[in-house]
């Protein structure tokens, strides 16, 4: 008999309407008939804007159409799983339902179509069997937009699999750049066991921040999840993770000394490293810069040639409300502190360090 597969959002390109966390929520779609947002009429579930597929031409005269345009949501598996049932409902969404999916199981990198441009009926539940797939995420394809209350998984769960220790948990943390609305502890705590913005976000004035992490023992990191869960309009834009080794004789103060630091590269290609990033940009020094354009400049991180920090992540692209898994770059040595830096400011839910200590 297959069992409910116990599952989480990833992230999805639209669900203005709605919380989307819902969709994954094994209770029954609640009805809000009569309540409001300013959303307009508020929903259960997945839904998103209108008019993905229909676009005015260049020339503003006519309208473009394009039969395979979609949304889409990801489901990770909390652990894997052979999938061979699913149960889709669109429960409440009497006219505004997303009419049409296809559904694809992936498993370590490598995707199947399960389901292809299956028809979704307006409030009512669906059943779809599909022959038993290895797969640890998901996604659903929604043609072209609209709403789903609620999607469960079914299968066998694969057995014997250990869930991995954040290294990070218990830690000394230092060298803490902002904390104004949360604590680099809260986003290692992280777990998504509220449905609201929690964990560490630091104030709009940051222009970068940072926490350095002192992990318990020496350790080879494989990855590092950074989760924006509920920071829809506040997340950063990246995040970067360096390691260091620091010996008995050496001193981690010595060492910040030499950490990446943010830099200033204008269009004729002169660089600039300042000594308080923060304080440059706050005060707006590049104004005063002697180049023919101080307007308009790249901002890049950079490592002096002889710094002890090793790259981890060196750049990771950050997505409002999305899980994010980055594979650690290979050291030739284990770490004993994590350098952990986003820009240019806003907020995560969780941050996550694996490997072997």
């Amino acid at each position: 008999m297959p069992e409910l597969v116990p599952t989480f959002l990833i992230g999805y390109s639209d669900s203005s309407f709605t919380n989307p966390h819902e969709v994954l929520k094994t209770q029954e779609p609640q009805e809000r008939t009569g309540t409001f947002t300013h959303m307009g009429a508020q929903y259960w579930g997945f839904e998103s804007k209108r008019h993905i597929a229909t676009t005015i031409t260049d020339d503003g005269n006519a309208f473009d159409f394009d039969h395979d345009a979609h949304e889409y949501f990801d489901i990770g598996f909390k652990s894997p799983a052979v999938v061979s049932e699913f149960k889709v409902s669109t429960r409440w969404f009497t006219g505004n339902q997303v009419p049409v999916i296809s559904v694809q199981l992936s498993y370590q990198g490598k995707t199947s179509e399960v389901l292809h441009r299956q028809k979704l009926a307006p409030d009512a539940e669906h059943r779809f069997d599909i022959p038993a797939t290895l797969a640890d995420e998901c996604r659903i394809l929604c043609y072209h937009e609209g709403g789903i209350s609620r999607v469960n998984i079914f299968g066998q769960l694969v057995p014997d699999t250990v869930a991995p220790v954040n290294l990070l948990e218990g830690v000394e943390i230092s060298h803490i750049s902002n904390e104004h609305y949360g604590r680099p502890h809260d986003a290692v705590s992280g777990s998504r066991q509220v449905d609201y913005m929690f964990g560490w976000e630091s104030a709009r004035t940051g222009f970068g921040e940072q926490a350095i992490f002192h992990l318990k023992a020496p350790a080879q990191l494989s990855q590092i999840d950074v989760d924006t869960y509920m920071h829809r309009l506040n997340p950063p834009l990246s995040c970067h993770a360096y390691g260091l080794n620091i010996t008995e004789s050496g001193s981690l103060d010595a060492a910040y000394e030499q950490r990446p630091k943010w830099s200033i590269e204008f269009e004729d290609g002169s660089t600039i490293v300042p000594e308080s990033f923060k304080t440059y940009m706050l005060q707006e020094t590049f104004l005063d810069e002697p180049v023919a354009d101080n307007r308009r400049f790249k901002i890049k991180l950079h490592l002096p040639d002889d710094s002890p920090w090793l790259p981890i992540v060196p750049f990771g692209a950050l997505k409002p409300d999305t899980y994010h898994r980055f594979k650690a770059e290979q050291t030739a040595e284990p770490i004993t502190h994590l350098l952990y830096m986003h820009y240019p400011n806003g907020g995560i839910h969780g941050l996550k360090a694996f490997g072997e200590s």
